[in-house]
């Protein structure tokens, strides 16, 4: 399940970015061999329970980490930061609400959860809550769709 939930906030992170270049691979990162700008995503399963009978709801949290690039500005190296209005603007104008654009899976953003540090000078680091609902998977039942009828009216 955890790969919609993470092609879903890759999609949101490239429609809010498009030229920014993804990471979701856990050890890439805390090797550092990458380069910025970059944003890492991450997802962690919070809680999955019964909705109705025919579908449950699963609550996770993402982290998205956005790398900020170095660039020469009088001869100093700064860090140019990259804006969180995009994700921002995006998230207020669906409500909260996003749809994935690879497998459609439509999630619900607890905005009172969305939190957003900026105090590291090489990142800005964005975390928040979302729920969605997911259709219990039904057994495959072979329909009858022939009946033999005896005709004994006597």
């Amino acid at each position: 399940m955890e790969n919609r939930e993470l092609s879903c906030i890759i999609d949101l992170i490239n429609e809010a970015y498009p030229s920014l270049a993804i990471l979701d691979s856990l050890d890439v990162w805390l090797s550092g061999t990458f380069k910025p700008p970059v944003a890492f995503i991450q997802i962690q399963g919070v809680s999955e329970r019964g909705n109705t009978l025919t579908s449950y709801k699963i609550i996770s949290d993402a982290g998205i980490v956005l790398h900020h690039r170095k660039k020469k500005e009088g001869g100093q190296e700064v860090y140019e930061p990259i804006s969180t209005e995009p994700l921002r603007q995006l998230l207020r104008r669906e409500q909260y609400s996003y749809r994935g654009k690879t497998d459609g899976l439509y999630i619900n953003i607890d905005n009172t959860s969305f939190r957003i540090r900026s105090d590291r000078k090489d990142r800005t680091e964005i975390t928040f809550r979302f729920e969605f609902t997911a259709a219990i998977p039904r057994p495959v039942v072979e329909k009858i769709n022939h009946f033999e009828i005896e005709e004994d009216w006597s």
